[in-house]
């Protein structure tokens, strides 16, 4: 009994604590910056203005439709001539300008608040997959490219994400020991700079054999950098591996 008056108390002291700080400081929007309903969120106008992909989508890589494909679980072209390393991968967000400035402002601007906003995101572009007995990783930095930034942004999405579903999550099972430079919207020079650029961290190799695998990032560019991570964890003997992004350029 004692025990659950303690609960309670620290339920309502938690809700009370809340109301006073937002009273303090009222919620803002993290995108436009004005008056938002919940702290850390984006206000109903920026949300409008989000492009969220939806259905109908290629049932590999996520690629959204213009139209119905006449056949259910259809493939978009790019699968149809070669099917990626990973076994499924969806976004939440199409890459445009409203969700681009965003993206950078989380990824080169300090705006770390983001993470929590986005893990929500993903929890509904992905709310129909399977995660049972699943372990989510980030897709990692080189260690050159973290000191400069300093935080591994697809880290703290993965990390919230993993909390909110109550899944294991292993910050550092792949390392990038290759520093490559960016190569938007060209596919076979970036799966080339990334040959050898992964590799799985001795000590979870006994972790996740036959075990699905959830690989988060910020963005889906062409999929090399998912491919690459993908073909490295089954080589490993993992099972599954699907890949989340916060959004992808379509």
């Amino acid at each position: 009994m004692a025990l659950i008056l303690k609960t309670d108390l620290k339920r309502h002291v938690s809700h009370w604590g809340a109301k006073v700080l937002d009273h303090l400081l009222p919620p803002r929007c993290l995108s436009c910056g004005t008056g938002a309903q919940d702290a850390g969120r984006v206000c109903a106008d920026c949300w409008k203005k989000l492009t969220f992909i939806q259905a109908p989508v290629c049932r590999c890589c996520g690629y959204p439709f213009d139209f119905d494909p006449l056949m259910e679980n259809s493939l978009c072209g790019s699968c149809c001539v070669k099917i990626p390393t990973f076994d499924l991968a969806r976004s939440a967000l199409r890459y445009d300008d409203d969700s681009r400035r965003m993206i950078l402002s989380f990824k080169h601007g300090d705006r770390t608040e983001y993470a929590d906003f986005f893990a929500q995101l993903l929890i509904q572009a992905s709310h129909q997959l399977d995660m049972s007995n699943a372990l989510v990783i980030p897709v990692p930095l080189h260690k050159q490219r973290l000191r400069k930034r300093r935080y591994n942004q697809a880290a703290l999405i993965a990390k919230a994400f993993a909390e909110k579903k109550a899944l294991p999550y292993c910050p550092d099972m792949i390392i990038r020991e290759k520093h490559t430079p960016p190569q938007q919207g060209n596919y076979t020079l970036r799966k080339k700079n990334l040959a050898g650029a992964f590799r799985i961290k001795d000590k979870y190799k006994n972790d996740f054999q036959g075990r699905k695998i959830i690989l988060i990032d910020d963005v889906y560019t062409t999929g090399a950098t998912a491919g690459a991570c993908a073909r490295i964890l089954k080589r490993s003997g993992s099972g599954p591996v699907e890949i989340l992004t916060v959004t992808r350029i379509c």
